[in-house]
C-alpha cells in the first residue's frame, strides 16, 4: 500500500507572542509556500516530489537555508555553461520543496536542483542513481542573523513581527521552518557517513576565504573542464555585488512582489556579520546550544575570517 504522505498546518510562536505560519511533513516544519504556486495540494505536491525521475546529468545542491545557496547555483551554471553570463531563472524554479513538481520535470537539462529538505524528504530516485550532491554549510550565528531579516522581508507569507532575540530564542529552543540549525546539520553529517552518493561538502566561510579553489573543486567534482581563467573570472562574476546587481536587472525574478519593497535575496552576504547584531546574551545562547549539540561532531565551525 502507498504510503500516506501528511501535510498539517502548524503555528511558531516566540516568546514575545509573535506568530507565524507554517506547514509540518512527517515531523519535520517548513515554510507555506503556496498551494497555487506548487499546484498542488501540499501532500499530492511531495508525493510526486518523491517520484520525481532523475536524470542522469542531474545534480543537486541542499544546504539549510542562508547558506549561500544562490551564490553556489549561479557558479554551478555558469561552470556547466563555460560563461560568466548569468542565468536568467533563478534557482527557485528548479527549488524542489517550492516549485511546481511538473515544470520541474519539463525544466532543460542539465539541472541544478537545489533544496533545504531533509535528505529523507528528496526525491527517492536521486539515491537509486546515486546523484552527485552538493552541500554547503554556514556558522550558526551568522545563519541566524540572515535568517531573521529573511523573514522580516517575507511579507506576504511568514510576516514575522519579532524582534532579533525573540527569533535567536525560536531558533535555538523550538526550531524553525526546516527544523534546529542542530538537527538539520547532524542529520545531514549522519547521511555523508553512510551514502553511496558522490559529494562535495563544504563551508560558506572557506568559499568566502578561497572561491577559486573551491570553484575548482566544483569543476572537478562535476567533471568540468575549466580553465584557470574561467574559473577566476566566475569567481568575479559571482562576487556579492555584481550578483546582487544581475538579480535586480537581469534575472526574472518572480519573488519580488512577495517581499517587503527595498528587500532581496542578497542582503550583506558576509562572514562575522553577527557581531553587529547579536547581543552578548543571544551570541552566548548559541555557544551554549552549539557546544551541547555539536561536542560529538566532527564538523568544524568558522565564525570569523
Amino acid at each position: 500500500m502507498e504510503n500516506q504522505i501528511q501535510v498539517k498546518p502548524i503555528i511558531f510562536t516566540d516568546k514575545s507572542g509573535n506568530e507565524f505560519k507554517a506547514i509540518e511533513l512527517d515531523g519535520i516544519p517548513l515554510p507555506p509556500f503556496p498551494e497555487q504556486r506548487l499546484g498542488n495540494t501540499y501532500e499530492e505536491h511531495f508525493r510526486k516530489l518523491t517520484e520525481l525521475n532523475i536524470r542522469d546529468d542531474d545534480v543537486i545542491m541542499c544546504a539549510y537555508p542562508k547558506a549561500g545557496t544562490h551564490w553556489i547555483w549561479e557558479v554551478i551554471q555558469m561552470l556547466r555553461g563555460q560563461t560568466t553570463e548569468y542565468h536568467k531563472q533563478v534557482k527557485e524554479q528548479q527549488m524542489l520543496e517550492a516549485a511546481n513538481v511538473d515544470r520541474i520535470n519539463t525544466e532543460p537539462p542539465p539541472r541544478v536542483l537545489n533544496s533545504h529538505l531533509w535528505p529523507r524528504h528528496l526525491p527517492k530516485q536521486i539515491f537509486e542513481k546515486k546523484t552527485k550532491i552538493i552541500y554547503l554549510i554556514r556558522n550558526p550565528k551568522d545563519t541566524a542573523v540572515s535568517m531573521f531579516f529573511h523573514f522580516k522581508s517575507w511579507t506576504k507569507t511568514l510576516d514575522y513581527h519579532g524582534n532579533l532575540s525573540d527569533f535567536v530564542d525560536l531558533y535555538v529552543n523550538k526550531g524553525l521552518p526546516y527544523g534546529q540549525w542542530y538537527d538539520y546539520v547532524l542529520e545531514w553529517e549522519r547521511f555523508f557517513k553512510t551514502t553511496e552518493n558522490p559529494f562535495y561538502q563544504f563551508a560558506y566561510e572557506d568559499m568566502q576565504q578561497n572561491p577559486v579553489d573551491h570553484v575548482k573543486g566544483l569543476a572537478k567534482f562535476l567533471e568540468i573542464d575549466a580553465s584557470d581563467e574561467l574559473c577566476e573570472a566566475i569567481v568575479d562574476a559571482c562576487s556579492f555585488n555584481k550578483l546582487k546587481k544581475a538579480n535586480d536587472e537581469v534575472k526574472d525574478d518572480f519573488l519580488k512582489h512577495v517581499m517587503k519593497k527595498g528587500s532581496s535575496m542578497y542582503r550583506k552576504g558576509k562572514v562575522g556579520d553577527w557581531k553587529n547584531w547579536l547581543t552578548v546574551a543571544d551570541s552566548e545562547l548559541i555557544d551554549q546550544m552549539t557546544a551541547k549539540r555539536m561536542k560529538n561532531s566532527q564538523i568544524q565551525l568558522k565564525y570569523t575570517i
